[in-house]
C-alpha cells in the first residue's frame, strides 16, 4: 500500500536525495519560519495591538503628536493587510509542501527498507534452504553407508570363536 502511495504522489526517477536537497533549500525554511510565527499567539498579539494603534491614530485622539494618516474606513491598513493576507496563504503553501516532501521522503525511505527487508527474508530463506538440502545429502549418504555395511556384514561368513 505504501509503495502504490509513494508511486501516485512522486514521478518516476525521484530520488530521496533530490528530495532532501528541496527539503534544506533556503525557501523552504524561510517559509517554515514565517509559518511557525504566523501560527503563533505573538502573532495574534502584535496584530492586535497593531490594529489598536492603528485605530487610534487615525481617528485623531494623538492628532497633536501624530496628524492622522489612513482615515475612516482605513484604507491603506485595509491593502496592507490584504498583501499580509497573500503573502502569509502563499507561505502556508510553500511550508505544506515542505511538509508534503517531508513525507514523501519518509514513504521512499520505509519502502528502501521494507525491500531490504525482504530481500534479506529470501536471502536467509535462501540459506535454510541450502542447509536443508546439506542435512538431506548428509542423511543420504549415512543411510547408504549403513546398507553398504549392512550388505557387507551379510556377506562375511560369520566367525564363532573357536573353543579349545
Amino acid at each position: 500500500m505504501v509503495k502504490e502511495l509513494v508511486d501516485a504522489t512522486i514521478p518516476k526517477g525521484v530520488k530521496p536525495e533530490s528530495l532532501v536537497k528541496e527539503l534544506h533549500s533556503f525557501e523552504g525554511r524561510v517559509a517554515e519560519r514565517i509559518t511557525g510565527f504566523a501560527g503563533s499567539m505573538p502573532f495574534a498579539y502584535f496584530h492586535g495591538v497593531w490594529f489598536t494603534l492603528w485605530v487610534v491614530l487615525n481617528e485623531g485622539i494623538f492628532a497633536s503628536i501624530i496628524k492622522p494618516f489612513d482615515p475612516f474606513p482605513y484604507g491603506l491598513l485595509t491593502m496592507i493587510v490584504s498583501l499580509e493576507a497573500i503573502f502569509l496563504s502563499t507561505f502556508i503553501m510553500v511550508a505544506q509542501n515542505r511538509q508534503e516532501l517531508v513525507a514523501t521522503y519518509r514513504e521512499l525511505e520505509e519502502d528502501k527498507e521494507q525491500q531490504e527487508e525482504e530481500k534479506e527474508h529470501e536471502e536467509l530463506e535462501e540459506d535454510v534452504e541450502d542447509i536443508q538440502k546439506d542435512l538431506d545429502d548428509i542423511k543420504n549418504a549415512i543411510l547408504l553407508i549403513s546398507q553398504k555395511v549392512t550388505s557387507v556384514e551379510k556377506l562375511q561368513p560369520s566367525k564363532t570363536p573357536k573353543t579349545i
